[in-house]
């Protein structure tokens, strides 16, 4: 099997926690999956380093995160969905803890970092999930395994990525920009 040439059909319900159904909305289900990675990691890497490092620092609401908290919440997601990936295409058969997003950004010290150091972070760590998927094989790709929310497997966790990465951009678009470019 080539991985660039290499299609997954869209997941199927059932085979992942159904909240991830909203981030496969943004997922290009149409090309090959690494392609699909690495165009979605460019046009992404585009998105957040349109951002300056003053509007990094916003949030629309006292209570919301910042943008420089949420590309770190991505960042960590992203570890985290490759790491299950990891465990699962090395024959893991354990249950996969989840984890509390909202502690994760709380104690991430995103608002004390530079852009530029958050921005080269989550480059670093896209180019590294994309290593990590490049190295598997047919037969990883469809295996599945258990976290806490529920089934899961390698390839919906390949397509998760970019998805919950796409649904934040448009957050940021849609919330964020909106009322900081507006005012």
């Amino acid at each position: 099997m080539d991985p660039l040439n290499y299609k997954l059909p869209k997941p199927e319900k059932g085979t992942y926690p159904d909240y991830y159904e909203n981030y496969y909305k943004w997922s290009n289900f149409d090309l090959p999956i690494l392609e699909a990675l690495r165009y979605q990691m460019q046009d992404a890497i585009e998105f957040w380093n349109s951002l300056s490092e003053e509007e990094s620092s916003f949030a629309y609401e006292s209570s919301k995160w910042t943008i420089r908290e949420m590309l770190s919440h991505i960042t960590d997601t992203e570890r985290i969905f490759v790491y299950r990936a990891l465990c699962l295409s090395r024959g893991e058969t354990r249950p996969l803890p989840g984890f509390d997003h909202n502690s994760y950004v709380a104690h991430s010290g995103a608002n004390k970092r530079s852009w530029a150091s958050i921005l080269q972070e989550y480059q670093q760590v896209k180019q590294a999930s994309l290593d990590f998927f490049a190295g598997l094989n047919e037969q990883q790709w469809s295996i599945s395994g258990q976290t806490e929310a529920g089934p899961i497997s390698v390839a919906a966790l390949a397509y998760v990525m970019p998805g919950h990465d796409k649904h934040h951009q448009e957050i940021v678009k849609s919330r964020y920009l909106s009322k900081l470019r507006n005012s």
